[in-house]
């Protein structure tokens, strides 16, 4: 083949792009190259061609190649084709890396729902999803060349995982193949006496069905004044596969499917639904028993249309349903989408990822443009990740879950006894962040207990609110004393940090609520009162963001909040002073606190104290309800800024003041001065800045990510 025959054959126009013309070149090059691969990305482009895609996406599909891998690196390929398709290409040969999964792990429906959500969503955009698909068609049709064991894992594996992605994305002509192909060796025999039985092969039938179609076309212009765009007609005959499923579900032998050929007509209005069923009655007979009116009677899932079998030429029967456009989107993308009990897996959907599916399905059905998937955002959205185990298992968890809670949601004492992971056969510390399609591995000690700094949101070693609990339970069974003592060496900690050993204990424990002292190290010791909250409430302490020393001087019963009726306490949401807000039940957040907004569900906003349990413990999902709210008397467009002395006590390498310096412009501070002197007997270095600190900004995630930092061993700061 030619390079100018195979673009002919993808891009389907005798115009030849420079870069159109490349990827041809570079297509037709691997074909000379050492076999890595089953397929060649020729075959899998020749496939696209039919799916009306846009050129960048069938250059990716044409430069993925995995023997060109080792001459064309993804640099390569974007200095060749620019960031667009080095980006679709990269992605390509992601989901190509990808091995067999083994029969084992597809062994029950959750597993292989959650595998093809994983695949879905490793892919950033979902025409990398389109290639691979068509690259399993290819290699389907290739198949015979492979090891005869290698048979039934493809054929099984598409069977689960790749033929119900491409329908639930709704691209007909790779499912049907997908099907049949994977059918074929599967169950070979039946295959071969089912393509025997039926009376013409398929491209017969589609003839066949293209005839029916142009017969209502014509008759509904002859009956309709009106325009003909009022209606729409569409049909496809039914594959092997398909035949196999409803005969073996319904007991039925072939010759008792009426169903082999199908046509779809799509109208406006209920009315013109039976206008058109008049006419189709009126034209050919029909079989009476086979009539089912579920507009009239929709089923239990609210599904509509009109569904009845003719009887046409050549006395062939063929199943015609009757819809409108609204009853078309409600079976394809509502609650009656068909594809969801056709898979059984109803249960596991997630529900987030299917509305990302069914805007895809909708641009591939009705665009009539093939740059709009190239001019669109199609990365499909997951609240999820999806995790793989050694043994190729798959868990879900939420996204920003590091390695951490992925042990503990293996096991509480592999989260106990974890110290490190092995993410993709590189060793990563506990608090990486893992991608959907990871495969994790935990590293152990033998003996280990959880660190409290696990607890501590700033340094971001837990994300779920489930390894949280496991954590914190684990210190609530620790010895009283022992969580008293340890609380207590905690609170003297954050004290020393910020310089605030002479703060009045007492205003700490009104802020907290608690009557006694004993009662507090207890609760920091346990983990109920987290180093976040400890850090905020006495840093506000410590800068006057409130006037908290006028308001306590006045003895006042503990439950009596600041002496105000809390009734007559009004906040606003920030830009929109309009919306109803009440004061939460749970913190009854005063004056003296700082507040967030929470977006109830039928509630309105409900203002909650930042520092309020329900707040900090919060899901990821939940976060995205926060909106910034502000006391009817207070503006919050203006931030305080105050002078900060920062020390800091480290063992002086290579690039540490860089990473110092990066880290004040991520938040945004102002340095201002610096002094540093070493000591020359340990090797230590003492670093002092003066720096200029917004009032908003969280002090303590600003010394725990200093304290982070390689080298660092002690961090403190004078806000006075």
């Amino acid at each position: 083949m030619t390079p100018q025959e195979l673009h002919k054959k993808v891009f389907k126009k005798e115009t030849i792009s420079t870069q159109s013309f490349k990827a041809c070149l570079m297509a037709l090059e691997a074909y000379n190259l050492p076999q890595k691969s089953h397929v060649y990305s020729t075959e899998v482009s020749i496939i696209l061609a039919d799916l009306n895609l846009d050129e960048e996406t069938l250059i990716a599909a044409l430069v993925s190649d995995k023997r060109l891998e080792r001459i064309y690196c993804d640099k390569d390929i974007e200095s060749l084709f620019g960031a667009e398709i080095s980006k679709l290409t990269k992605g390509i040969r992601k989901l190509n890396l990808l091995k067999e999964f083994a029969s084992s792990t597809i062994s029950n429906d959750q597993q292989i729902e959650h595998m093809r959500q994983m695949l879905l969503t490793m892919t950033s955009d979902i025409r990398i999803m389109l290639v691979k698909l068509a690259y399993r068609v290819a290699r389907l049709r290739n198949l015979k060349n492979e090891p005869e064991e290698m048979h039934y894992l493809i054929a099984n594996e598409t069977q689960l995982i790749f033929a119900p992605l491409a329908n639930r994305l709704g691209i007909a002509q790779l499912k049907w193949e997908l099907e049949d192909l994977s059918f074929r060796f599967l169950k070979p025999n039946i295959y071969k006496n089912i393509a025997y039985q039926l009376d013409s092969k398929r491209a017969q039938r589609e003839e066949y069905i293209n005839n029916i179609i142009d017969t209502l076309k014509i008759m509904f212009q002859d009956n309709f004044n009106e325009s003909s765009d009022f209606f729409k007609v569409t049909g496809r005959p039914k594959h092997i596969y398909s035949i196999w499923k409803k005969m073996s579900n319904k007991n039925l032998s072939i010759e008792q499917l009426y169903d082999l050929r199908a046509v779809r007509i799509h109208v406006d209005t209920i009315e013109q639904c039976y206008e058109v069923l008049s006419m189709i009655h009126t034209r050919w007979n029909y079989i009476k028993k086979e009539f089912d009116d579920y507009i009239a009677r929709p089923k239990e899932n609210g599904y509509q249309s009109i569904h009845t079998v003719i009887i046409a030429s050549e006395n062939k029967t063929v199943e015609i349903q009757i819809r409108t456009q609204k009853m078309h989107y409600n079976s394809e993308y509502g609650v009656a989408a068909h594809w969801r009990y056709k898979e059984g897996t109803k249960k596991y959907i997630n529900s987030r990822l299917e509305q990302s599916i069914n805007l895809v399905r909708q641009i591939l059905e009705y665009n009539d443009n093939h740059d709009l998937l190239n001019e669109i955002s199609t990365e499909l959205q997951s609240e999820h990740i999806y995790i793989m185990t050694p043994k190729d298992e798959i868990i879900t968890l939420r996204k920003g879950a590091t390695s951490l809670d992925f042990a503990y949601y293996i096991h509480t004492e592999l989260g106990h006894r974890c110290r490190g992971a092995k993410v993709n056969n590189k060793i990563v510390p506990i608090t990486y962040q893992l991608n959907t399609g990871d495969k994790v591995e935990i590293l152990t000690v033998k003996e280990g207990n959880p660190n409290r700094n696990w607890l501590n949101p700033n340094l971001k070693y837990l994300a779920t609110s489930r390894a949280r609990t496991k954590v914190r339970s684990w210190f609530n069974q620790q010895d009283r004393s022992t969580n008293i003592e340890i609380g207590e060496a905690l609170y003297n900690k954050e004290a020393k940090r910020l310089h605030a050993q002479n703060i009045d204990l007492n205003k700490v424990l009104v802020k907290f609520k608690i009557k006694n002292k004993t009662l507090f190290f207890e609760n920091i010791g346990r983990g109920q009162i987290n180093e976040r909250q400890l850090n905020d409430t006495i840093q506000r302490l410590i800068t006057n963001r409130e006037d908290l020393d006028k308001k306590t001087k006045q003895a006042r019963p503990f439950n009596d909040n600041t002496g105000e009726d809390t009734k007559t306490l009004k906040a606003y949401v920030v830009g929109t002073p309009q919306l109803n807000t009440n004061l939460a039940p749970c913190c009854k957040p005063t004056k003296i606190d700082e507040i967030i907004g929470y977006v109830t569900r039928g509630r309105g906003i409900t203002v909650h104290s930042k520092l309020c349990n329900n707040i900090l413990n919060l899901t990821h999902e939940e976060q995205q309800r926060l909106i910034s709210v502000s006391w009817n008397n207070q503006d919050f467009t203006k931030d305080a800024i105050f002078i900060a002395e920062l020390d800091i006590l480290c063992f002086d390498r290579k690039g540490l003041l860089k990473d110092i310096f990066n880290l004040f412009s991520k938040f945004n501070i102002n340095l201002t001065s610096s002094k540093t002197k070493s000591d020359k007997k340990d090797g230590s270095v003492t670093m002092s800045f003066s720096v200029e600190i917004s009032s908003v900004i969280n002090i303590g995630e600003l010394l725990d990510s200093i304290e982070a930092i390689d080298n660092i061993e002690l961090v403190s700061i004078n806000l006075d």
